[in-house]
């Protein structure tokens, strides 16, 4: 188990796609460089162009028994980019499959809005104007439960023809938590503006699901729609009669929750939804 972080910025996202630069190519390339052998990875989560990661996790086969984790990790981050790393390495049971046995994934979009600040380019979304963050709050709770979100899902996915809708679960997905928070600017001395993080923790996520959720609290955020929108967009299950995708520089694919692992401050069990 390989739990890795990257920029997206120069990646066409973390799936392989032909002779595109994918986060999957790189790092199945130095893998086999190191097993001596062809390797795979198989990914917890996708990630779009442009989204990055700070804990996305991949599980290989191993073939380099003779090594320690760490002996693994920093002989793998040689052979890596410098926009990719790996941050841990953990040997698992035999059997182990980082999407399937994955509980949750909890992904944190990141929104600056006041005056544009070059050094958070392409790794933070930027908007000039202000948002209230009271109403982002009192929307981003009519999330939290179990409901088809299909309002939500990209990719043509969200209508009511999409063959999603026949899947055993369709675009019905649990979120765990759901949260706006007020961080604190780490790039200048009080910048005039507010920085802006959305967390998102659900069982699954549809495409685009985050950057969608995100583009309709903005809207309720600028005093365009009033908060019980996000109810009205779960009860239309219709991608539709929402609003904007936000960008993908804002959406980071934090980490990944598995049997032992605990979601933190949301007051829920991650293994019963309760």
């Amino acid at each position: 188990m390989l739990t890795i972080a990257y920029d997206g910025r120069g990646y066409f996202g973390s799936q392989r796609q032909g002779k595109r630069r994918t986060v999957q190519a790189e790092l199945e390339q130095a893998i086999s460089d190191l097993w001596e052998a062809e390797a795979t990875a198989v990914f917890a989560g996708r990630t779009d162009q442009g989204v990055h990661a700070t804990g996305q996790v991949v599980s290989t086969p191993d073939q380099r028994p003779d090594l320690a984790d760490g002996q693994i990790m920093k002989a793998l981050n040689v052979r890596l980019p410098d926009d990719l790393a790996v941050q841990q390495v953990e040997r698992r049971p035999e059997g182990f499959h980082a999407r399937y046995d994955a509980l949750w994934r909890e992904y944190r979009y990141r929104l600056w809005t006041g005056t544009r600040q070059p050094l958070i380019e392409g790794l933070v979304a930027q908007r000039e104007r202000r948002v209230d963050i009271d109403a982002l709050r009192e929307a981003a709770a009519w999330m939290v439960g179990t409901h088809d979100l299909a309002a939500f899902a990209g990719g043509g996915e969200g209508v009511p023809w999409s063959e999603r809708q026949r899947a055993p679960r369709g675009t019905t997905r649990t979120v765990l938590c759901c949260s706006v928070e007020r961080l604190r600017p780490w790039w200048a001395h009080e910048p005039a503006g507010d920085l802006i993080e959305i967390r998102v923790a659900a069982d699954g996520f549809l495409p685009r699901m985050v950057r969608n959720i995100a583009g309709a609290l903005i809207e309720v955020g600028r005093g365009e729609r009033p908060s019980n929108w996000m109810a009205d967009l779960i009860a239309g299950r219709d991608r539709r009669l929402a609003g904007m995708t936000a960008p993908a520089d804002g959406l980071t694919f934090w980490r990944v929750g598995y049997e032992n692992d605990s979601l933190l401050d949301t007051g829920l069990d991650a293994r019963s939804g309760q």
